[in-house]
């Protein structure tokens, strides 16, 4: 396999999520083969070495003029944070590329904010391999154009998440939108099913990030001082180089059932057993997410804020402000607030914590063979997702969005009717990446299939199709009928229902572009027994 390459911004000011998340997704790339180097500049306090410990890392010639952004806000930081022109940083990178021996990469990963089209296209062309690698950008702003093959940006934005690349990038770049492929690890989709929803407050959990360079740790910590907040027990997770480490120790040894935390390998544990988490609004809001904790929430940075305010309209935890305008007696307030009432928003239905493995086979291909598992009830928000994918809905009868009060009706309904079988399409690491449901009328089963947009163009659709059918004969037996019903327009999905041996006619009716075809005995692949395979093609 070819090596998949990272060029990750590991600077300690704004590169920690870069880090982190592409670590992640690094980690889950070896897993399944893939040989990894990154590639990161030398800067003060980087975190090229944490990098160090598991992959190669082509180290970039330190900058003097990086030093001189504290000023700056916004793109201007982002771009004095490159150290030097885009051109120049694609000069260093294919320098260190060729003196590595790196002439083939399978993939180019990017998540840095300094760059942008013209990197991308320089790296491409720098490179100059057959074929070319192809390029995966990972970004949150959405404020530049960028030259790939596949974006992710896992952040929500309410109705706009779907709509803020539209411009930036060519139509032909896949574009995987939402927590729905936050970045986590595995320890968060094995915990997403089984963590309680949480009834009352007895534990929090304080995190502001490793460094916390405002203190908001210090200032929670004084706020859950107050009597009123005794009985409380209280997480704190704070890494050894915050300069307010000191502090914070002395602080937490002041408060009785209070544990001060160093850098933890992952914060799964404490996330689950947490009642409330107050942070920032940075990766961890994914998993705090997964893990269904309700989180009072700090923007710590100007790019937290969008986001976490969409969150905060949407229900999905609270936003406190920013961090210049959070003051102890602020904090004060919004625990005894939670006392009262304990915050119910905790943005479990937005992401399963199955990101990583998903943008993985969007990377390297769908780990065979697939296999069905009965739809359970912790599926409802999955199968939403994917019904009001905006491909979906396109291709779809009715191109309006599907309520989440109609969904819900419809999918308890479904639960306990005998007339439906749905199932949820598992690849080898238990990942969801599909459904196929069959919903029988007057004996005949009508087939409607879904494909995770990260899973499109893999071949998923075909085997889901015949190792759905065999499930339908075996749940109702060799006699039964199924029946697919595709627009006119929607091409893919009557080539695949074809390939699957399903035979259009034309329909009696003029008026109704539409098929039946007649019984016939046929055998397929995965499949034995009679049924009658039918394509509808429907205006």
């Amino acid at each position: 396999m070819s090596p998949i390459l990272f060029r990750c911004d590991a600077s300690l000011q704004i590169g920690s999520g870069h880090v982190m998340r592409c670590r992640t997704l690094a980690r889950e790339l070896r897993r399944q083969g893939a040989e990894i180097s990154f590639i990161c500049r030398q800067q003060p306090g980087d975190f090229i070495e944490l990098l160090r410990k598991e992959f190669q890392v082509l180290a970039l010639p330190p900058l003097a003029a990086v030093a001189s952004s504290s000023a700056l806000e916004g793109r201007a930081l982002y771009v004095a944070w490159l150290g030097c022109s885009q051109q120049q940083d694609a000069a260093d990178c294919l320098a260190a590329l060729e003196q590595a021996g790196i002439n083939s990469p399978q993939w180019l990963v990017v998540d840095h904010y300094g760059l942008d089209a013209s990197w991308e296209v320089a790296l491409r062309e720098g490179l100059g391999s057959e074929p070319p690698p192809q390029l995966l950008v990972i970004d949150d702003l959405a404020d530049r154009r960028h030259s790939c093959d596949l974006l992710l940006d896992q952040n929500f934005f309410g109705a706009a998440t779907q709509q803020r690349y539209r411009e930036l990038v060519s139509p032909q770049c896949r574009q995987l939108l939402g927590p729905h492929y936050a970045l986590l690890g595995p320890e968060y989709a094995q915990l997403h099913p089984l963590v309680p929803p949480r009834t009352y407050l007895r534990r929090v959990l304080v995190f502001f990030g490793g460094v916390d360079g405002q203190n908001l740790t210090g200032r929670t910590l004084e706020a859950l001082l107050d009597p009123k907040f005794a009985h409380l027990a209280v997480d704190v997770v704070l890494g050894l180089q915050s300069p307010h480490f000191q502090s914070v120790e002395n602080l937490v040894a002041q408060r009785p059932d209070t544990t001060l935390h160093g850098p933890q390998p992952s914060l799964a544990v404490l996330i689950a057993r947490a009642d409330l988490a107050i942070g920032a609004g940075g990766a961890t809001t994914w998993e705090r997410a997964c893990l269904g904790l309700p989180s009072l929430v700090v923007a710590i940075a100007a790019n937290q804020l969008p986001f976490a305010q969409c969150l905060d309209q949407a229900g999905h935890l609270q936003l406190l402000g920013v961090a210049g305008e959070i003051s102890v007696t602020h904090l004060r307030q919004a625990f005894a607030q939670a006392l009262e009432a304990p915050p119910v928003g905790s943005g479990h239905c937005l992401t399963d914590g199955w990101g990583t493995s998903r943008l993985a086979s969007a990377l390297l291909g769908l780990d065979h063979p697939i296999r069905l598992r009965l739809v359970a009830p912790g599926d409802e928000a999955l199968l939403l997702r994917w019904a009001n994918d905006p491909a979906v809905r396109a291709s779809s009868f009715s191109t309006q969005p599907i309520q989440s009060e109609d969904h819900h009706s419809w999918f308890e309904a479904g639960l306990s009717n005998p007339e439906r079988l749905q199932l949820v399409a598992l690849d080898q690491s238990n990942c969801p990446i599909g459904q196929i449901r069959f919903d029988r009328v007057d004996g005949l089963a009508i087939i409607d299939i879904s494909v995770d947009a990260a899973a499109r163009g893999l071949g998923l659709a075909g085997d889901l199709i015949s190792s759905g059918l065999a499930a339908m004969l075996q749940h109702w037996g060799s006699g039964s009928e199924a029946l697919a019903e595709v627009l006119p327009k929607n091409r893919a999905s009557q080539a695949v229902f074809v390939r699957a041996g399903f035979i259009p006619e034309p329909n009696p009716d003029p008026e109704a572009v539409s098929v039946v075809p007649p019984r016939r005995s046929m055998r397929f692949a995965c499949v034995g027994g009679r049924a009658r395979n039918s394509f509808k093609q429907c205006q």
